[in-house]
């Protein structure tokens, strides 16, 4: 028998920051779910009203997001080799969209946590994580 691998913690939280980010993605396609049912064009969002395709579309691609970031967190735990250009590739995408939405007056939460996760993702015993057998 092979002696199992010690996880590394940057790892550990890799893994729990994909499965929060797959539960933030479950919630907003109930949301948007539930704001597609409502009648007629009573949803507001930024003081106008909302076509029910915007519901539709936010709450497929959330369900999408939620079965993909379950995948990615599985394979983040698992050091599966497929995580770690996904990891930086979507982090990378995030940290892009927090910097254009940083001229609205937000954005900074997505940009300190997209540097973050691409940092911890890029440590030299996270590559090992992903690169072992």
């Amino acid at each position: 028998m092979e002696p199992t691998r010690q996880r590394p913690a940057a790892v550990a939280l890799l893994g729990v920051l994909a499965y929060l980010t797959a539960l933030v993605q479950l919630l907003s396609a109930v949301a948007s779910t539930i704001l597609l049912l409502r009648p007629g064009q009573v949803q507001v969002l930024f003081q106008r009203e909302v076509s029910d395709w915007y519901w539709l579309i936010t709450a497929a691609l959330s369900a999408v997001l939620f079965f993909a970031y379950i995948w990615l967190g599985r394979g983040i735990f698992a050091g599966a080799p497929y995580a770690w250009p996904v990891v930086n590739l979507l982090a990378a995408i995030n940290l892009t969209f927090g910097v254009l939405y940083l001229f609205q007056g937000t954005g900074w939460a997505s940009v300190i946590l997209s540097a973050l996760v691409l940092v911890l993702n890029n440590l030299r015993g996270v590559r090992d994580w992903y690169a072992q057998p």
